[in-house]
């Protein structure tokens, strides 16, 4: 029976470079790469590795080796085996931003949970739609404005 659900033609799904080369009866520990660079891999559960077409489970054919872009088998792979691999959805670091190079409208909360500044130092405008709020004390400095059109809400708790 064929696959029942939505389609799976989304996501970041690479195919892992084969590592088969490497394979000798004695070697355990391989480099995971993606189009010759390097993968870090945040999640052992992340790949579908197939060693001569038997899919191998994650913590138990492989762990991590030294690395977070490498993987050792358990036992292993022998020269006359074949190898295939795919990166599920691999994560990524954004690192952190510089200070103030985030605008107002990149803002949202997490899981309803604000978090604001005590003054406003910049110009904000908010759309008819829009609701906002702060937590106060709240204070717009000299030279700055807010503007709440008509139909937008603006409330300080």
């Amino acid at each position: 029976m064929g696959y029942i659900g939505p389609g799976l033609d989304f996501g970041a799904f690479q195919k892992i470079d084969d590592i088969s080369s490497g394979f000798n009866g004695s070697t355990t520990q391989f480099s995971i790469q993606v189009g010759g660079t390097t993968a870090e891999i945040a999640s052992l559960n992340q790949l579908i590795i197939s060693i001569s077409g038997v899919i191998q489970e994650p913590n138990s054919a492989f762990t991590f080796g030294s690395s977070r872009s490498t993987i050792a088998f358990t036992g292993p792979p022998a020269s006359t085996d074949t190898f295939f691999g795919i990166l599920l959805g691999n994560s990524f670091d954004a690192g952190t931003p510089a200070d103030a190079s985030i605008g107002y409208s990149k803002l949202t909360t997490i899981n309803g949970v604000y978090r604001n500044v005590q003054t406003l130092s910049q110009n904000i405008t908010l759309a008819a739609s829009d609701n906002a709020l702060v937590a106060g004390p709240f204070t717009v400095q000299s030279g700055s404005t807010l503007t709440v059109p008509s139909g937008a809400t603006f409330v300080v708790v």
